[in-house]
């Protein structure tokens, strides 16, 4: 954007993220089970595996594919208010256990075979640190709202079968090495320097081994730069990275809070899986909201597609907004319009989604000014029910018109839908 905005909000997040983890660093002694303070009156097996907080929910494991990211929360817990966002933990996609392969940290067993297993960072009265657990222990059982996500390569590419198993085979083979979980929710590192701990911490928290994953692995940062000022990788930097599609979930609002149909919200993975591309062509601005009195037009703009309640991240930036995103880091700098000019922004944006999710195309132009804030454009929206974007599945490029006028700009916008297998 060319200059930094603070926020009142995100000066609160970061104060409170700073009280928080000193209260952790000075009480981590205290006995801690998955990661919740056991207090004066709190029962020990009130807290049983509370990682995640209470909650239950059905997500299917079915489809998942290994080294998809699993991101849990519950509303109004301990750890909702504790970390920014809707998340409160994180879990990495192993697969299907084999027989006597995967062993299961919290209930002391193997994984039964056949059955899905997790690998995550976690502290409770078992272990702490990394370990493999079974998917229904760890996402159905511990937390209300859950989502999976697939990741997409800078240009829309699937990751292969092989460095989906080297992102689970990355953090399986760092059990053992880590010394624990990592409480330095501020900093965020890939290796863990065991010999040598004042180089490196010597573990992670569950949200950084996702990260240090596939930044390792692929070279793919999945930070999505929510957390204040960029601190640390919380689940929620997950949640809205550019690259982390939503493929399931289970949630009872969306991300902004809001109700969702019936006051619930699931679709489990589907087998066979879709991507929608968002091609920004043009937008012609009527009108120059602020004029050259208050500054130049600094013209950017906020996408949000695919899955229409719990839309995918389109494109990098700032997260204060409604939850949309500026694009400043996805192929085009802020650029400046006039009243009667266009700006041909020439980008395409990547979303993948499942055959019952509903979908949305939503993108918004917006004008910044540092002496009176932002100024929104009317938005253009597209929404579909699933039976209406089959419809255009494998059909090529659908287009707005040229120039789609909503009243102060106007739009020329492509998608297209195809089926990823």
């Amino acid at each position: 954007m060319g200059k930094t905005k603070i926020s009142q909000k995100r000066k609160l997040y970061l104060a409170s993220v700073l009280i928080i983890f000193t209260g952790i660093m000075v009480f981590s002694s205290i006995s801690v089970h998955a990661g919740l303070f056991v207090g004066a009156g709190v029962e020990e097996s009130d807290l049983s595996l509370s990682f995640a907080s209470s909650g239950t929910n059905d997500m299917s494991s079915d489809n998942l594919l290994p080294g998809d990211i699993i991101l849990l929360g519950t509303d109004d817990s301990f750890f909702d208010y504790l970390i920014p966002g809707k998340w409160s933990h994180s879990a990495i996609f192993g697969g299907i256990a084999g027989y006597h392969e995967i062993w299961a940290t919290e209930e002391g067993t193997w994984v039964p075979q056949g059955e899905a297993w997790v690998v995550h960072s976690t502290k409770d009265d078992t272990d702490s640190g990394l370990r493999t657990s079974r998917f229904s222990t760890v996402v159905n059982d511990h937390a209300g709202n859950t989502v999976a996500m697939r990741v997409l390569k800078p240009g829309g590419a699937l990751l292969s079968s092989s460095e989906r198993q080297a992102i689970v085979d990355f953090a399986v083979n760092k059990i053992g090495t880590d010394e624990g979980y990592d409480w330095n929710w501020l900093g965020k590192q890939i290796g863990v320097d065991t010999a040598n701990p004042e180089i490196a911490p010597d573990g992670y928290y569950c949200s950084e081994l996702c990260w240090a994953a596939y930044k390792s692995v692929v070279g793919v940062d999945l930070d999505g730069d929510f957390s204040p000022f960029d601190i640390g990788v919380s689940p929620e930097d997950l949640y809205w990275s550019p690259y982390a599609q939503v493929i399931a979930l289970e949630m009872n609002s969306d991300p902004n809070g809001d109700s969702v149909p019936g006051g619930a919200y699931a679709v489990d993975a589907s087998n066979d899986l879709y991507k929608m591309t968002v091609y920004v062509d043009e937008v012609y601005y009527d009108d120059e909201h602020e004029g050259w009195l208050m500054g130049d037009g600094e013209m950017y703009l906020k996408l949000w597609i695919g899955e229409a309640y719990f839309p995918s991240c389109a494109a990098g930036g700032d997260r204060n907004d409604n939850h949309l995103d500026e694009i400043d880091k996805a192929g085009d700098d802020t650029e400046s319009a006039g009243s009667g000019e266009a700006i041909d922004w020439n980008n395409q944006h990547f979303a993948l989604f499942s055959y019952n999710s509903y979908a949305k195309v939503r993108v918004q132009a917006s004008e910044s000014d540092s002496t009176s804030g932002d100024d929104d454009y009317p938005v253009f929206q597209w929404w579909f029910s699933p039976s209406t974007w089959h419809n255009y599945v494998d059909n090529g490029w659908y287009w707005s018109g040229s120039r789609y006028d909503m009243g102060d700009c106007r739009y020329t916008i492509w998608f297209r839908i195809d089926s990823v297998y």
